[in-house]
């Protein structure tokens, strides 16, 4: 699964709305510091003393319709036997249970159904329940729902309605009852009644069609092999399937792109790359695509997540999957390579081997995550895409900075545990060890090892102990070094001192844990540090296990430079003494990722106040004149990482700091694609562009901006879509004729009759922009409007308003008074995600005013109680570290 951040939802990572920064524990609220009851038998789970061994389901689902009905069969193995006042105990969540049958050899018990809680329920057959093999058989009916993404639900699209499901984790349980747990790995039979006009689709091809009552059919789905409940999926509605051929290393895998009616020419891209990377995916594993077909479903709107991995019916929120030509962006192609190769992956990887448990979701993500940017680099070498492990290496450390930060591995022991997992620790994180240790091992000795693993489990279940022991084979330290960073959290800090007296080159190291200015986290961890240096002379490593060593380096004379993280896959931060730091930034032939590594960390130890500021504004301009965007990019990541400090009447200092940084390559850039342009320049511009027309106080580029806005509402064939956020951005900040209101009243009325939802979106968050208190209210009140659809409109534009520090107290204001308004609009997930808007703020006060506002409602989401801590702890610690730093210098 690939997951969205709501307030940027096109972007390619599509991550969970992340852990943020944690400060003391004693500063928050007392909910927020109880310990967490303890969990030693594991509640939520079924007794595996009746184990499923096969089902077949059939559905009456009708997208028109808001209720389903149908009726499962489980084949069982009662491993003992049950007596008279047992019963069996399956999930069952929101349905009604009409019959229920258990045959026993030549027996058959009526059951009576008693709801134990929200998600089981228990089968009472008054009778002793020999051991032995059963058949159970439910008839049930239960809503399609319409406001969730999850389950079994329905979408309008186009005025046609579509009913589709998504039940990783959990939600199979809100279709039909079943032993919902992904460890119990069975065939599965599925059938469908839906209207004849229709088209069904699921995980595998179409067995037979046959008539069903008047205006209906009946359609009959091939037998699955082994899978788990939560790769079970369909879909039922006006589709078009574009059939796309034949794909894999032998052109053997039927391969079809199931889409809404009239947009099959929109899969245009997707339907001529995703064969590449099945293929380059048969060729890692060595293994053939283990199903019978890959078909791509598109999904009108996702809320958390934007794609899932169902075996051979693997589906996407539309926006990913298909673009018509003036929506398809170079940002657009990268997106779907990734995520696709993501989802792929995952063919294998997790649904072939599949996790016993969901303690060990963070080996199928990140696995997924590392080996699809891994793929995505082969299918596309000219991306530069080996560089996404320090993207997620900068992801991972954002969340993982907190004294709160869960744990890789984290027991999953009650309902509740299941909310936690989708989160920056699991896929980036988890993304950034795996990529550390392939390079410690060396890819080839890597790749042996998850061959190895693969073989071993092929249709089957297994756990993160079993990764671990095919790594052992190739090194014999690997599960016990891993695991120092699987079971415990936080980010190493690794004191670097170069030592050139008495005696050869050399470097005395130190580990502890990064702490940022306060946090309450104790410093005294130790992990066992795969430890890879560079210096002119050459590469040398230690496996680090210890809490200070000494390592030689390979210098006759004492080295210009010391790079303590070579190639910058290395999780943790390097905390040079003395002028390493300046040293490493002048060695000439830093690759890209060293530098984006080496920017990162800068924040990181800034925030723990052992980088000065004024030594972040060097790194800063030293890496604005880098050839590569990427590495402009993330030194203006650094900078904006500085706004805090920001105090009242330094507004004209700040600016100027962008522009001597990034002025003069902005306006070479300009607004408007050029002949002579890179790709490179191509994913640079709506990056910078807008960043040194707002930041960097530059009224020329605002004015310009304007003026292609205004050309863009008149015509919109005039701009392309990937600088439609960029120059509506800019355009929102501008002064002169036609701005402010006028501009708000034309991208509100844009807004209203758009109907592609990437345009739908970047206006939504251009209303983001003004900030005029009245004009920002008013952009508010869209939201309220009832033909919003909040699912996917709240975030980018409250986002964009909460990001600023004038706006931000507004915004909350709009929350807390709308709140039950807004929660009966969007989806179950989406209330624990709003703490997170107010992440960005910085003082006490507002730790006050959202923790107080916002702890009632938290308290009675799943989940919520955890994201306001983190949010909260966000505050606090940006609050000590603008104390600790000062205003700019």
């Amino acid at each position: 699964m690939r997951l969205v951040q709501h307030p940027a939802p096109q972007r390619w990572r599509l991550r969970l709305l992340a852990c943020l920064l944690c400060l003391a524990a004693a500063a928050l609220p007392a909910w927020a510091t109880r310990p967490a009851k303890p969990g030693a038998p594991v509640p939520m789970r079924l007794s595996t003393s009746v184990v499923p061994q096969a089902y077949t389901l059939h559905l009456q689902v009708d997208p028109d319709l808001p209720r389903h009905q149908g009726e499962v069969e489980i084949r069982l193995q009662l491993q003992q036997p049950i007596p008279a006042r047992g019963a069996i105990r399956l999930h069952a969540r929101g349905l009604q249970l009409a019959e229920v049958w258990l045959e026993t050899g030549a027996r058959r018990w009526r059951g009576k159904p008693r709801q134990v809680d929200a998600e089981r329920v228990d089968l009472h057959f008054g009778q002793p329940l020999a051991a032995g093999p059963a058949q159970l058989t439910i008839t049930f009916s239960g809503p399609v729902a319409e406001r969730d993404v999850f389950g079994l639900f329905r979408q309008l699209e186009a005025g046609q309605w579509g009913a589709y499901t998504q039940f990783q984790a959990d939600g199979a349980r809100r279709a039909f009852p079943l032993f919902d747990e992904p460890g119990w790995k069975v065939p599965w039979t599925l059938s469908l009644t839906v209207p004849q006009g229709l088209v069904a689709v699921s995980n595998m091809p179409v067995a037979s069609e046959e008539p069903a009552r008047p205006g209906h059919k009946r359609v009959n789905f091939q037998p699955t092999p082994p899978m788990p409940s939560y790769l079970l999926a369909f879909g039922v509605g006006r589709f078009d399937v574009r059939d796309a051929g034949q794909a894999g290393r032998d052109d053997t895998v039927p391969m079809r792109f199931i889409v809404p009616a009239g947009r099959s020419a929109d899969a245009d891209f997707a339907a001529g790359t995703t064969g590449r990377i099945l293929a380059a995916l048969e060729a890692w594993f060595d293994m053939p695509y283990p199903y019978a077909k890959l078909d791509s479903l598109a999904l009108p709107l996702t809320t958390s997540f934007g794609a899932l991995e169902h075996a051979g019916l693997v589906t996407y929120a539309s926006t990913l999957l298909l673009a018509s030509p003036a929506e398809r962006t170079p940002q657009f192609e990268r997106d779907y390579v990734a995520i696709a190769a993501h989802e792929l992956a995952h063919q294998w990887f997790g649904n072939l081997v599949t996790l016993a448990w969901w303690d060990d979701l963070w080996l199928n993500e990140s696995f997924a995550s590392w080996l699809g940017d891994k793929i995505t680099d082969q299918v596309q070498p000219g991306w530069g895409w080996h560089t996404s492990t320090q993207r997620a290496r900068s992801a991972a450390m954002r969340a993982d900075r907190l004294a709160s930060a869960r744990h890789i591995e984290q027991p999953v022991q009650q309902d509740e545990d299941m909310g936690h997992l989708w989160d920056a620790i699991t896929y980036d994180k988890g993304q950034s060890v795996l990529a550390m240790f392939e390079a410690w091992l060396g890819p080839d000795a890597f790749q042996a090892g998850v061959r190895r693993y693969m073989q071993r489990h092929a249709w089957g279940s297994a756990t993160s102990a079993d990764f671990f022991q095919a790594l052992a084979e190739t090194d014999a330290a690997m599960p016990a070094a891993v695991r120092s960073f699987t079971r415990q959290g936080g980010i190493p800090r690794l004191a670097v001192t170069l030592q050139c007296d008495n005696g050869p080159p050399r470097l005395q190291l130190a580990q502890s844990r990064l702490l940022p200015l306060g946090s309450a986290a104790a410093p005294g961890q130790r992990w066992q540090l795969p430890v890879r240096v560079r210096t002119p002379a050459g590469t040398t490593r230690l496996l680090m296990t210890d809490a200070q060593a000494s390592l030689a380096l390979p210098d006759t004379d004492c080295p210009a430079w010391v790079q303590a993280n070579a190639g910058g896959s290395g999780y943790w931060r390097a905390a040079y003494a003395g002028d390493g730091l300046a040293r490493l930034a002048a060695a000439p032939g830093l690759e890209n990722a060293e530098w984006l590594a080496l920017l990162d960390d800068a924040a990181g130890l800034h925030a723990s106040g052992e980088v000065s500021t004024a030594q972040a504004l060097a790194l800063v301009q030293a890496a604005a004149a880098h050839p590569a965007g990427e590495v402009v990019r993330a030194a203006m990541a650094l900078l904006r990482h500085l706004q805090p400090l920001v105090g009242p009447g330094q507004q004209a200092a700040w600016a100027a700091v962008w522009q001597a940084a990034f002025g003069d390559r902005a306006r070479r850039l300009g607004w408007q694609p050029q002949a002579a342009d890179s790709d490179d320049d191509r994913l640079l511009r709506p990056a910078l562009l807008p960043a040194v027309a707002v930041w960097g106080g530059d009224a020329g580029l605002r004015q310009q901006a304007l003026q292609l806005a205004q050309a863009w509402l008149a015509d919109r064939s005039s701009l392309g879509a990937d600088l439609r956020v960029p120059v509506l951005t800019a355009a929102a900040r501008a002064d002169g004729p036609g701005s402010g209101a006028p501009l708000l009243q034309q991208l509100q009325a844009a807004l209203q009759a758009s109907t592609v939802r990437t345009e739908r979106g970047d206006l939504l968050a251009a209303l983001g922009q003004f900030r005029q208190a009245d004009l920002a209210r008013q952009a508010r009140a869209v939201l309220l409007q009832p033909q919003i659809d909040l699912r996917d409109s709240l975030w980018p534009l409250l986002r964009a308003q909460a990001a600023d520090a004038d706006s931000r107290p507004a915004v909350l204001a709009f929350v807390l008074g709308d709140l039950a308004a807004l929660s009966a609009r969007l989806d179950h997930e989406a209330l624990a995600q709003l703490p997170g808007l107010f992440s960005t703020a910085c003082s006490a006060d507002e730790t006050r005013r959202i923790g107080t506002g916002l702890a009632p409602a938290m308290a009675r989401v799943p989940g919520g109680r955890g994201a306001l801590t983190r949010a909260l702890e966000a505050v606090q610690l940006c609050t000590a570290w603008r104390s600790h730093h000062g205003a700019l210098p």
